[in-house]
């Protein structure tokens, strides 16, 4: 192609998805890996491998298929002087798809324990390989593939757990509704009942109800925890402070251990749109934001496992703080650093936990929003998610209602998207508001309103109610040793310096608790304001703090 030639943006996608490796990036993965031979037809990689080896092809050609339709079909070819993989290269978990030998040819190969050290190494290299690996992801998702394919009813809270499971873990999968009689049809054909729902079909296999914990293992996202293994530092939680804080972590080369009950991104990962994340001026989902930081934790080594909760900890003859998991396991470190953030809070409405899942959600994404689909959605709280929620409702639902407790749209939500919301036609604000009724039978039919102010109600269909208010911190399993306001916020630096729990002679650190070697970053801590940036900085200031606290150890 001449330098005057220009690319339509598909071949500019598919140019940075699939580019030739330099000389140099040759002469060090010659170094690195194993050179091996593969007749035509001999399969490389098969698809549910896990850690799975990275190709770099010398001559020849290979060919990469898939079957989640159920009809073998190729999806990519790789000739001399390209290479294999793509984002679970990175995750570890099983091959979405198979890589065969087209022709007889000749590759490097790089195993999956050092495919990681390979990017830190040459980082050029590395943002060449990570860059590709998330187009090829995006154009695989784009082509038609399937993934898994996730059976159930739209209103069932078990069908929603595991989609929101997926969908926070990026995992390829096509939700199919079975009130739809060709999805029933086809479920019948997988010799599985409504009542067996959800039936999560990988491959050949079909499970039934399975647990968020056996889809975790299966797939290779929870990962076992060695028990001889001592990490520098254990972040509980993956929302934007705790992915910040493996990302620096990591980057600085402290053994990081990363869990989380669900998945990364926290409650920002629940955000349909971030518009004010400096960098980002066309705005990005909070599921993108959070698997950006994922992928950027894994490149620098940083170790990830969910669903993983924290039942207790405490601190071991040893030194160490010894964490004990619902997975039976204790994780042991150095350090010890909680960004579990905050959960939104039940409505005071009788029926409120009876309609969760069938019709009454905590985020608005893709998986939720489809029951209000050129329906009525009603979006409760005045903050910046609920601005986010409403704005993309409004983009898929004929009408959406923002009910606000107070008088004021602007004391809590940024500027920008309160301008934003009062210009949208579609979206009807409600002041001193609240939701006093839920009506329906299997799933949400109706709401009752009433003006705190004047006491009038009245009634409104809704196929969605979004709640967004009374944020209640994750930090029930904290010992006693760690101080929290009237609240449940996790108190930090100056506010425990005369704890009757701190036991050093030096002032905490800015974001340590009153127990030493422990802090709190994030929506979680005392005090913060809760906004994804500054969530961020807070995970970032942790590590700085937690270098303080381990040069103190080793003096």
């Amino acid at each position: 192609m001449g330098a005057s030639a220009t690319l339509t943006p598909e071949a500019a996608v598919a140019c940075e998805a699939f580019p030739s490796l330099g000389p140099e990036e040759w002469n060090y993965i010659e170094q690195f890996g194993t050179t091996r031979r593969f007749a035509a037809g001999e399969p490389l990689i098969e698809a549910g491998t896990r850690d799975f080896s990275f190709f770099a092809i010398k001559s020849g050609g290979i060919i990469v298929h898939e079957n989640s339709s159920g009809e073998p079909r190729v999806v990519a070819r790789h000739s001399n002087g390209s290479f294999t993989g793509d984002i679970d290269t990175l995750t570890g978990r099983p091959a979405v798809v198979s890589i065969s030998a087209e022709t007889d040819c000749e590759a490097v190969e790089i195993t999956a324990c050092r495919i990681r050290q390979m990017m830190r190494d040459l980082p050029g290299l590395g943002d060449k390989l990570l860059k590709a690996f998330q187009l090829r992801r995006k154009l695989i998702h784009e082509s038609g593939f399937l993934g898994i394919r996730v059976f159930g009813p739209s209103d069932c809270n078990e069908t929603l757990r595991m989609r929101e499971f997926f969908y926070k873990n990026a995992v390829p999968h096509t939700y199919f509704d079975i009130a739809d009689e060709k999805n029933l049809a086809t479920l019948a054909e997988l010799d599985a009942s409504p009542d067996e729902t959800p039936v999560m079909f990988c491959g050949k296999r079909v499970v039934k109800k399975p647990s968020l914990a056996r889809v975790a293992e299966h797939l290779g996202i929870r990962r076992e925890i060695r028990d001889e293994a001592v990490y520098d530092v254990l972040v509980v939680g993956s929302g934007p402070a705790g992915l910040a804080a493996a990302v620096y972590g990591g980057s600085e080369g402290l053994k990081t251990l990363v869990v989380d009950r669900i998945g990364p991104g926290g409650q920002a990962g629940q955000s349909s749109k971030i518009e004010n994340y400096m960098g980002f001026p066309s705005g990005l989902s909070g599921a993108e934001l959070a698997n950006r930081g994922y992928l950027q934790a894994l490149k620098f080594g940083v170790e990830f496992s969910s669903p993983v909760g924290v039942r207790s900890m405490s601190r071991g003859d040893d030194g160490l703080h010894h964490v004990d998991l619902c997975t039976d396991q204790v994780a042991r470190a150095r350090t010890v650093l909680i960004a579990t953030g905050a959960s939104y809070r039940r409505l005071p409405v009788t029926g409120c936990e009876q309609f969760e899942g069938g019709g009454v959600y905590y985020s608005a994404t893709t998986v939720e929003s489809r029951r209000c689909r050129d329906g009525v959605a009603v979006v409760v709280g005045g903050g910046n998610s609920a601005g986010q929620a409403a704005m993309f409702l409004s983009e898929q639902s004929r009408e959406v209602k923002l009910v606000l407790r107070g008088d004021d749209l602007g004391k809590s939500m940024s500027n920008y998207l309160s301008r934003r919301i009062l210009k949208t036609p579609n979206i009807e604000v409600l002041y001193n508001t609240e939701v006093d009724a839920l009506v329906g039978e299997d799933s949400l039919e109706e709401i009752g309103l009433v003006n705190n102010q004047t006491d009038a109600r009245i009634s409104s269909p809704c196929n969605g109610l979004f709640v967004f208010v009374g944020a209640k911190p994750h930090t029930d399993w904290l010992p006693d040793e760690v101080d929290v306001d009237e609240k449940g916020f996790i108190k930090v630096g100056p506010a425990v310096a005369h704890s009757p729990h701190w036991s050093e002679d030096c002032t905490p650190c800015e974001l340590e608790t009153s127990l030493p070697g422990v802090f709190a970053a994030g929506d979680v801590r005392s005090g913060t304001t809760k906004r994804c940036a500054f969530a961020v900085g807070d995970g970032a200031l942790a590590i700085t703090c937690i270098h303080q606290y381990l040069s103190k150890l080793e003096r």
